[in-house]
């Protein structure tokens, strides 16, 4: 099966699918390079960390909707004009 075969599928899996699908892989490659990663306490802190990840939400944030943001980037950008300005003169 190839990767363009599985991708839509992978599309599909919840967040927390694809965390584990993850982790899989990344034993799944170290198994390949001779290491072993899968250990009693790997599995505890995957599981503290995936319980840790569906108790929280996302929070995004955005210079777009922050008047500090905004102002900091304008800020920015009417000094890179002026800079440029002095330089071409």
């Amino acid at each position: 099966m190839s990767l363009s075969e599985i991708l839509p599928t992978v599309n599909q899996l919840s967040h927390q699918d694809k965390l584990r699908l993850i982790h899989f892989l990344l034993l799944e490659v170290a198994k390949e390079e001779g290491c072993n990663l899968e250990t009693e306490e790997n599995l505890d802190v995957e599981n503290h960390l995936l319980n840790e990840l569906n108790s929280t939400q996302a929070v995004v944030w955005s210079p777009q909707t922050s008047n500090e943001g905004i102002k900091a980037l304008s800020d920015l950008l009417n000094n890179a004009q002026q800079d440029k300005k002095v330089l071409l003169q």
